[in-house]
């Protein structure tokens, strides 16, 4: 009996010391711990449901700063459940205006969030205009939210023109709730402004709001071009220990130091559920950051778009291998830059469960090398063969392939592709 225990306690510490970590917050870059301000001024003006919450930068005190206007989930009023995300957007110079909107006992009904959001932001401004305050830079403003504030920050970013506010000049939508009633939608979502720069998140294991909204907001805000609009997943990633999550509640990140008391079953909920990990340091964190940085100074935009490995890379576990990566639609080399080789290269059925075609028109005789690589970016599959010049309709068998997300890599002569498949 006493083997079979030493055993058994033998495994459970070998488990412990090989299990592979997370990757830690990088010290610099987006996402990073490269801090300008070590203290946060937090102001609570939020006594009406149309009332908000204000924190600024201090240690030192700037003479003026960015904004960013963060919009909390359905009854997350209490800004403690993202108290370290927004620690971080101040700490690194931004003013944060986090709207009430509703009260946690849910009795503000739906059809008046998108009024109270309004008043809350037009009167945060006033308030940023008195003495005693940060000076807000009124050409540098974000939006973001999650799950209802998701929707509400789409929303915020259509109709501040004719709110009395500054309009954005980012939206990063995360997990956005689809309201099905109408009671907070609008009705054109096309009228987005088309240079506004736009991240929308949706998690691969949402089983809240799955990717309904997500996807609707990258159809219909038409006039948004790709080279600046990008819809992306992130994945679940078991590896190592505590394991990556990909649910509803991944950017909450508390900080009880912002604990209002406000209660109800969803701040409960959220707040048992919420961490801060390589989701934040790497996915939200990372890519708010550079959507501001490339919006506001043109910097960091090939982490913010482009299916680049800076913006769809999450860092490595402690053994080195790559955590599963973002999948960010349009895939690399389907934005509007590359207008003129979408149609180079066809792959389909898309999503698949069998058999799968590569299309192409070679136009002369040459070597054509096909590279399948998984999320953790290992080549998986791959092929070379010479064609003649004419169109090619190459078969892949993807039976022996995982479900998931790969990236198909395809080099024609001197030139390279990159296209994204599904397998079921």
């Amino acid at each position: 009996m006493k083997k079979l225990y030493a055993f058994f306690l033998l495994l459970i510490l070998s488990q412990q010391l090989f299990s592979q970590s997370q990757p830690t917050q990088p010290a610099s870059g987006p996402g990073g711990s490269d801090y300008t301000h070590s203290d946060v001024t937090f102001y609570n003006y939020a006594t009406n449901p149309d009332g908000f919450y204000l924190f600024e930068p201090s240690s030192p005190i700037p003479d003026s700063a960015n904004v960013v206007i963060f919009i909390h989930g359905l009854s997350l009023v209490s800004p403690h459940l993202y108290g370290a995300w927004i620690n971080h957007l101040v700490k690194h110079g931004n003013i944060v205006i986090y709207p009430k909107y509703q009260d946690a006992g849910s009795a503000v009904a739906a059809s008046e969030f998108n009024a109270n959001t309004v008043t809350a932001i037009v009167n945060a401004f006033d308030t940023l205009a008195q003495a005693g305050h940060v000076k807000p830079r009124l050409d540098k403003v974000a939006i973001g939210g999650h799950s209802y504030g998701g929707l509400m920050c789409a929303n915020m970013a259509i109709l501040a023109a004719t709110s009395g506010f500054p309009v954005p000049k980012a939206v990063f939508s995360c997990q956005g709730y689809t309201d099905l009633t109408t009671d907070t939608r609008l009705p054109d979502y096309s009228i987005m402004p088309a240079d506004m720069n736009m991240l929308i998140l949706v998690g691969d294991n949402d089983a809240i709001v799955g990717t309904t909204f997500g996807h609707f907001l990258m159809d219909s805000t038409i006039n948004v071009p790709t080279s600046h609009k990008n819809l992306i997943t992130h994945h679940s990633d078991n590896h190592g220990s505590p394991a990556i999550g990909s649910t509803h509640f991944e950017p909450c990140s508390r900080d009880d130091d912002y604990d209002t008391g406000e209660t109800n079953l969803f701040t409960t909920v959220c707040g048992l559920g919420t961490k801060t990990d390589a989701v934040d340091y790497f996915c939200y964190w990372k890519l708010f950051d550079a959507l501001m940085d490339c919006a506001f100074y043109g910097e960091n935009c090939t982490t913010a778009f482009g299916d680049t490995p800076e913006q769809h890379g999450m860092g490595e576990w402690s053994d080195g291998q790559p955590l599963v990566v973002l999948t960010v639609e349009p895939s690399e080399g389907t934005g509007i830059e590359d207008d003129e080789n979408k149609n180079v290269i066809n792959i389909y059925p898309n999503p698949s469960s069998g058999e799968v075609y590569i299309n192409f028109n070679l136009p002369e005789k040459g070597e054509v090398l096909i590279d399948i690589f998984n999320a953790q970016g290992q080549s998986v599959k791959s092929t070379r063969k010479n064609y003649s010049a004419g169109m090619v309709n190459e078969k892949i068998n993807s039976e022996n392939l995982a479900a998931g997300i790969y990236n198909v890599q395809i080099q024609l002569n001197d030139n390279k592709y990159s296209r994204k498949i599904i397998i079921r």
